[in-house]
């Protein structure tokens, strides 16, 4: 299971607040707006980043000194809903308006609301009607493009700057991606392609395809020990390929797996050593969240297939998912200096041996349940971590 993602925002938002600054996307307010303009005009600036990602405003904390003040008493404190309702109420140019979600974090006994603008590739937000705020007389101008550029909006008064414009409709047209990194964006959107069984394209840009291969005949090696997970532990190989305009971009393999009714790539190999000569050492398989091979796994899944997703929850329990590569090997780390909470989870004593890396039947058994404690660990090392970064 992946981190939740109220945990990984609360990790974040901590770390920023302990930064005790403000950069390209993030932002520190003491109390939320007093004037509507403001609001909207900080709104679409963060929308507008260059950074290229998720933009936050922090409520309840000083901008200066990163003191966590807490929005308890705030009289003007928004809701989701306002918020959006505002956006609505104003004219963007194509009907496109910034999206917005706001959580509220409980931080140093303070609840601390973070308003957190979506990164899309719909940039420049702008609108096509000037927005004045009647009580505070400031206006948010027409056609006037905005921007954050470090830790500074573009003034209310003002537009960007043409370089910077210029970068926000290059992103609009994904001009400012490579191939590659645009194959990712598209992946994300899993409704966006067209085809079935063995070829696909892009329907927003058909020069992307993917072409699936399968194998000929059932594999004659033993299966992998996630296959003794499914009620039918046959399995067969193919391979898919990721092209753009006939230049292949990237090639996984897949496992045909319970009798050919679950596809999915083939998970990643770890190892987890416990002695500097690697001689004693456990593998395993994972995913990382997001990368190329979790992306193509979730492409090929078929939700409406009842058995592909009884059989996809089985393979889920004995595979790992990671938040990043860099979770993977500080846990690698935390799972070789912690050897006796595993074999204790294990029910084996400090010295029996688990380490036979023959292919038989008892010991894919065993590394089934080796999988099953490690990803155990891996929630309980993610509460480790989360308790560390408290402000306690």
């Amino acid at each position: 299971m992946i981190r939740n993602s109220e945990d990984v925002l609360l990790t974040e938002i901590k770390q920023l607040i302990m930064s005790k600054r403000e950069d390209e996307y993030w932002d520190f307010k003491q109390a939320h707006h007093l004037s509507t303009a403001d609001l909207l005009h900080d709104v679409i600036c963060m929308a507008n980043n260059k950074a290229d990602r998720n933009a936050y405003i922090i409520f309840g904390v000083m901008d200066q000194t990163g003191e966590i003040i807490g929005v308890e008493q705030d009289e003007k404190r928004r809701n989701q809903q306002e918020l959006i309702n505002q956006l609505k109420s104003k004219k963007f140019a194509g009907g496109v308006r910034p999206r917005v979600e706001i959580r509220t974090l409980i931080i140093d006994k303070h609840e601390i609301d973070v308003l957190i603008i979506l990164n899309t590739m719909e940039t420049p937000y702008y609108l096509t009607e000037s927005y004045e705020d009647k009580k505070t007389k400031r206006c948010v101008r027409a056609n006037h493009i905005y921007t954050r550029v470090g830790d500074t909006n573009t003034d209310i008064d003002k537009s960007a700057d043409i370089n910077d414009i210029e970068y926000l409709w290059k992103k609009r047209f994904g001009l400012h991606l490579s191939p590659y990194e645009k194959l990712m964006y598209k992946l994300k959107s899993k409704e966006t392609w067209v085809g079935k069984e063995h070829n696909f394209y892009n329907r927003d840009n058909p020069e992307f395809t993917l072409s699936v291969v399968t194998g000929e005949k059932e594999s004659e090696n033993a299966p992998e020990f996630y296959a003794y997970t499914m009620t039918n532990r046959s399995v067969s190989y193919g391979i898919i390929t990721a092209n753009y305009y006939g230049t292949t971009l990237n090639s996984k393999e897949i496992v045909y797996l319970d009798g050919a009714r679950y596809v999915t790539t083939t998970p990643e190999w770890g190892f987890i050593n416990f002695d500097k000569y690697h001689q004693e050492s456990i593998s395993y398989r994972y995913f990382i969240n997001q990368d190329i091979n979790h992306l193509l796994h979730h492409f090929l899944f078929k939700e409406d297939q009842h058995e592909a997703c009884i059989a996809r929850r089985r393979f889920l329990e004995v595979i790992l998912i990671y938040s990043d590569e860099n979770e993977r090997i500080q846990f690698e780390k935390y799972v070789s200096c912690n050897k006796k909470v595993l074999f204790q989870y294990l029910n084996l004593d400090i010295n029996d041996d688990v380490f036979d890396e023959s292919r038989t039947e008892e010991v894919d058994s065993k590394r089934i349940e080796i999988s099953k404690v490690l990803k155990r660990m891996l929630e309980e090392y993610r509460d480790y971590k989360k308790q560390r970064g408290s402000f306690n």
